[in-house]
């Protein structure tokens, strides 16, 4: 049983990967040690850094190949998911 889990473990990793390779024009607000970071999908580094979460979004709102915005709760799972206004 353990190998079944570890071979679904990987496939779900590989569509992450594949998914976060493409550019889905979204970003995701997201928390930091320094506040709020603003990352586009795939990205390693933050493409933003905010000290409040409302000027994250507004960052992200900015960014002009997005379509889409991530906002996460403090604690990682999502708040909202939303077009870009």
């Amino acid at each position: 049983m353990a190998k079944a889990r570890k071979s679904i473990g990987k496939k779900m990793t590989d569509s992450f990967r594949q998914a976060a390779a493409s550019n889905s024009g979204r970003v995701h607000v997201v928390p930091s040690k320094d506040g709020w970071a603003v990352k586009k999908e795939g990205a390693v580094r933050a493409s933003v850094l905010s000290s409040t979460k409302a000027g994250a979004v507004k960052a992200a709102n900015n960014i002009k190949s997005v379509d889409r915005i991530v906002v996460h709760k403090k604690d990682g799972t999502i708040q909202s998911n939303t077009k870009k206004k």
